[in-house]
């Protein structure tokens, strides 16, 4: 956890310093040390929200993308369940950062309980994991911004998107850059025809359109939706015989 209350304050782990958790107001103690990034964890084994993992640095270098009350949002069902979401924005869009596995039963759990919502995935968990996507990303389909879209062949030899290819909710794989690859591939929450659909997205349009509180991942799956059909439709028309395109040919040249 980054955030603690200290006197009706959210502050950051220092070493030293108690507070009590935002979420159950449990006491919590810092910890900093040398080999994680500094954080606040409740005493003993107690932890309130049985979804909150370890955080890596790259899970807390994307919160930090985000204004700090943004982050580590108590999120409360009409049930009175209650989870604290990573980062919850001014259109009420929640961003999950995953590093680690997380099994299909949690993943599904964690996308009922906030539905309106988007995963960041960190495409270097595993060392094969971003050769494995880049090599399975097809042919260009469609080549016109901002809808550059390419077909994932053969997705199930690629484990990242074997992992969340029956999320119902857009998935952001992060490469990294030094892969040369200096953006996110957005994998559209539908699949068509059983071809999975994936989108370059720069890391500067994800931050600018989420920080200014934009709704824009559902017109972005419809437009999707929009060309990918129009290409199906296309594909199916009848194409002119060899011979009648060479009778038009001529009749051009004349």
């Amino acid at each position: 956890m980054k955030f603690a209350d200290i006197e009706g304050q959210r502050r950051e782990a220092e070493p030293g310093l108690s507070a009590t958790c935002p979420s159950c107001r449990a006491p919590v103690i810092a910890k900093c040390g040398d080999h994680r990034v500094w954080h606040w964890a409740h005493r003993g084994v107690r932890a309130c929200d049985p979804w909150w993992e370890p955080e890596t640095k790259w899970h807390r270098a994307w919160k930090n993308q985000f204004p700090a009350d943004w982050q580590e949002t108590v999120h409360f069902a009409q049930n009175g369940e209650k989870h604290v979401a990573d980062v919850k924005t001014q259109s009420g869009m929640v961003i999950e950062f995953q590093h680690s596995f997380l099994k299909a039963e949690e993943r599904a759990a964690r996308e009922t309980f906030y539905r309106k919502m988007v995963w960041v995935v960190d495409g270097r968990r595993r060392k094969r994991d971003a050769a494995q996507l880049l090599k399975c990303i097809g042919p260009l389909v469609y080549g016109q911004p901002p809808w550059i879209l390419h077909v994932a062949n053969h997705h199930e030899e690629c484990a990242l998107l074997r992992d969340w290819n029956s999320s119902p909710v857009p998935v952001y794989f992060d490469l990294g850059e030094e892969v040369g690859t200096p953006v996110l591939w957005r994998r559209d929450p539908i699949s068509r025809s059983g071809r999975v659909y994936l989108t370059p997205v720069s890391r500067e349009s994800f931050l600018r359109a989420h920080r200014q509180g934009l709704d824009v991942e559902n017109p972005f799956s419809v437009g999707v939706g929009v060309i990918v059909e129009g290409l199906h439709r296309a594909a199916q028309r009848p194409q002119p015989l060899a011979g009648f395109q060479q009778h038009v040919a001529r009749r051009r040249r004349l």
